[in-house]
C-alpha cells in the first residue's frame, strides 16, 4: 500500500502549460497508431516493392524480418534513455526517425537501401511504444492507470485493422512509394503537437552504458536470429552473450538492464508473463490458414476471417484496462488468460462449424486482448521504482517481441511435422493452450512471491 501512495505521490502531472492532459495522451495515441497502421499496411504493397525491385518473393519476409529485429533491440534502449533524456524527447525522436525511415523506403533506389529504412522505421517505433506506457504510468494516477493503458489496445488494434484496407487501396489508385509517403505528414503533425507539451521530467543524469547497450543488442540480434532463421550458431552466440552482459551490468552506475529485472522474482515472472503472452498473440497468424483449410474459406478471403477477433481484441483492451481499475490486474489476467485457454481447447478438437468458429475466435480476441494489455503493465508498475518506468515496460515489450518471435516457428513446426496425419492444427492451438495453463499457473507463483517479498 505504501508503495502505491509512494507511486500517486510521484505520478501527478507536473506541466507548466502548453497541451492539455487530454491531448497529450492523444498525441502519444497517434503514435500507437500510426506505428500499427504502418506495420500492417505494407503487406499489400509487399508484391510491388518486390517487383519494382526485382526481387524474388522470397526476400519479402526480411522486409518484416529487419523491421523485428531492430525494434526489439531499440525498445528496451529508447525505454532507459527516456528515463535519462525525458519521455518528451525520446518520444519526438522515435516520430522524427519514424518519418525519416519512410523517406528512406519511398526513395530507396534499391532493395538494400529499402531493408535500411526499414530499420531506421524500427528504431523510430522504439521510441513510440513503451514510451506512451511509461508516459501514462507517471501521469496518471492508479486508479485510473488501467482504463487509460487499454486505450493503447485500441489504437493498436485501430490501425492493425485499418492497415490491409489503406495499403489495399493506396496499392489500387497510386505507386507503393504511398504507403510510406503518407507516414511523413502524420509525423509532421504529431511532432507539431508534441512539441506544445511542457512537461517537467525529473530526469537521471548518469554516464551512458554504451557497452551495455552494444552487449544487450548483440545478445537480442543472436537469439532472434537463430529463432527466425532456425540456426542454433547464432542462438548460442545469443545464449553465451548473455552471461557475459550480465556481469558487466552488475558492475555499472546505470546499467542499460537492470539486474532487479533477472534477481527479484516478482518482476522475472512478470517478464517471462510477458513472453508467454507473446506466445499466445501469434496464434493469430495460423487462423487464417485453418479457415481456409477446415471452414473452405477462399485464400483471398481467410484473411477476413480474423476480423471478428481482431474487433474483440480492440474492445477487450480498454474494457479489460477499466477491469483493473476496479478488480485489479491479477484477476484480469488470470481472466485473460483463462479465456485464451478455453478458446484453444475450442479449436484444438476442431471446429467444423462456422458460426462455431466464429465465437470461439471472438473469445480468443477478448483473451488475447487482455494478455497484451494492460494488466502486465499494470501489475510491472507496482513492482519497480516508478522512476525507471521507461526501461521497465521497454524490457516488458522486448520479452513479448521474444515470444512473438518463437511462436511462429513451433507453430510452424507442428503444423509441417504432423501435417501427413491430419492433426497438424490440433498439436498447433495445443501448444498455444499449453502456454496459456503455463501463465496461470505462472501468476498464481507471481501472487505468491509477491506477497512473500511484502511480509
Amino acid at each position: 500500500m505504501q508503495n502505491i501512495q509512494n507511486q500517486a505521490t510521484l505520478t501527478r502531472p507536473q506541466v507548466k502549460s502548453g497541451l492539455s492532459q487530454g491531448m497529450t495522451l492523444f498525441t502519444f495515441l497517434m503514435g500507437i497508431f500510426l506505428g500499427a497502421l504502418d506495420h500492417s499496411v505494407i503487406g499489400p504493397a509487399l508484391s510491388s516493392i518486390l517487383a519494382s525491385y526485382e526481387m524474388v518473393p522470397a526476400w519479402g519476409s526480411w522486409s518484416f524480418s529487419v523491421y523485428t529485429l531492430v525494434f526489439a533491440v531499440s525498445i528496451p534502449v529508447l525505454g532507459k534513455l527516456s528515463d535519462r533524456f525525458g519521455r518528451k524527447q525520446t518520444f519526438m525522436f522515435g516520430i522524427t526517425s519514424f518519418a525519416v525511415g519512410s523517406l528512406i523506403c519511398a526513395l530507396a533506389p534499391n532493395f538494400t537501401v529499402f531493408l535500411l529504412g526499414r530499420a531506421v522505421q524500427a528504431i523510430g517505433a522504439g521510441g513510440i511504444f513503451p514510451i506512451t506506457a511509461s508516459h501514462i504510468a507517471v501521469t496518471y494516477p492508479p486508479e485510473q492507470r488501467g482504463k487509460t493503458m487499454g486505450m493503447i489496445g485500441v489504437a493498436f488494434g485501430l490501425g492493425s485493422i485499418l492497415g490491409p484496407t489503406i495499403g489495399g487501396m493506396i496499392i489500387a489508385y497510386a505507386d507503393w512509394q504511398w504507403v510510406f509517403l503518407i507516414n511523413i505528414p502524420l509525423c509532421a503533425i504529431i511532432l507539431l503537437m508534441m512539441s506544445q507539451f511542457k512537461s517537467e521530467q525529473q530526469t537521471m543524469k548518469k554516464p551512458i552504458d554504451y557497452v551495455g547497450i552494444m552487449l544487450l543488442a548483440l545478445m537480442i540480434v543472436s537469439i532472434m536470429l537463430g529463432i527466425t532463421l532456425g540456426s542454433s550458431l547464432f542462438f548460442l552466440v545469443g545464449v553465451v552473450i548473455a552471461p557475459v552482459l550480465f556481469f558487466y551490468e552488475r558492475k555499472q552506475a546505470d546499467p542499460v538492464m537492470n539486474m532487479n529485472y533477472v534477481t527479484k522474482l516478482p518482476i522475472l515472472i512478470l517478464l517471462i508473463g510477458s513472453l508467454l503472452s507473446g506466445l499466445v498473440m501469434t496464434v493469430i497468424n495460423i487462423i487464417p490458414l485453418f479457415a481456409e483449410s477446415h471452414l473452405g474459406f477462399a485464400k483471398g478471403n481467410a484473411g477476413l476471417s480474423i476480423a471478428p477477433l481482431a474487433i474483440a481484441s480492440m474492445a477487450a483492451s480498454l474494457y479489460g484496462g477499466m477491469l483493473v481499475d476496479k478488480i485489479g490486474a491479477k484477476k484480469v489476467l488470470l481472466a485473460g488468460f483463462a479465456l485464451t485457454a478455453l478458446a484453444t481447447v475450442g479449436l484444438a478438437t476442431g471446429i467444423e462449424n462456422l458460426a462455431l468458429y466464429y465465437a470461439v475466435t471472438i473469445v480468443l480476441g477478448f483473451g488475447i486482448g487482455i494478455v497484451i494489455g494492460a494488466p502486465l503493465n499494470i501489475l510491472l508498475l507496482q513492482v519497480i521504482d516508478i522512476r525507471e518506468a521507461g526501461a521497465a515496460v521497454g524490457y516488458l515489450s522486448l520479452f513479448r517481441s521474444l515470444g512473438s518471435t518463437i511462436s511462429p516457428a513451433v507453430t510452424g513446426k507442428l503444423i509441417t511435422l504432423f501435417a501427413a496425419s491430419g492433426l497438424s492444427f490440433t498439436y498447433a492451438f495445443s501448444f498455444t493452450l499449453t502456454v496459456s495453463v503455463v501463465s496461470l499457473v505462472l501468476l498464481l507463483v507471481f501472487v505468491k512471491a509477491k506477497a512473500v517479498a511484502k511480509s
